[in-house]
């Protein structure tokens, strides 16, 4: 069974890894699966998919508070209040009605997760340091209270991906701006690992 998590990720030394996942540098990680990592850019959030993970290790996740799992039957709607978990980690969940689906909240989790990704790379072959989007912001934050560089990085990843960034209001909020921007995937497939959704 493949199940998809939110979960922190740690940093050991250079190395960025799920936290509780054995297999990479965290020699403490106590699953013992196969899994695959999307990161939220250079925040300290990623998307896991653990494939054929165990019924104890699934157990075992499901009491740590900073991890969230989503079912695994996906097609059902949204049915549970995750307010409070998505936008702890900066993730918008105000366009979420009750016929939202679970696959569709997981695809546009995703699209968020790879806007940011492409604003590190831009911003970090500019500066050779890795920024997120919310390492000085917050959902809240409007465009233009951003720094001059990340205005510029923001608008030049929205150019990145094809779209028009002049018609972006520097006046709206990065929930609004960070959710459209996970919607640049919409009739595309994602792959983690070797897992479509």
């Amino acid at each position: 069974m493949n199940v998809f998590y939110l979960i922190p990720v740690l940093m050991f030394g250079a190395s960025r890894g799920p936290a509780y996942f054995a297999g990479w540098e965290d020699e403490y990680g106590t699953v013992t699966c196969g899994w695959s990592m999307m990161d939220y850019g250079f925040s300290p959030s990623a998307l896991i998919v653990a494939k054929d993970i165990s019924q104890a290790d699934q157990d075992f996740l499901a009491l740590q508070p900073d991890v969230f799992r989503f079912p695994a039957d996906l097609s059902g709607p949204v049915n549970q209040d995750v307010q409070a978990f998505f936008e702890g980690i900066n993730l918008p969940t105000d366009w979420l009605t009750p016929a939202t689906t679970w696959l569709e909240l997981l695809r546009q989790t995703a699209g968020m997760f790879l806007f940011n990704q492409r604003y590190m790379g831009i911003a970090a072959a500019e500066t050779g340091e890795l920024h997120s989007i919310f390492d000085t912001a917050t959902l809240s934050t409007r465009l233009r209270q951003m720094t001059d560089d990340e205005q510029r990085w923001f608008l030049a990843t929205v150019d990145s991906f094809g779209f028009d960034s002049s018609i972006i209001s520097l006046n709206s909020q990065l929930r609004l701006l960070v959710k459209q921007a996970g919607s640049f995937w919409a009739e595309q497939p994602f792959f983690l690992g070797s897992v479509e959704f």
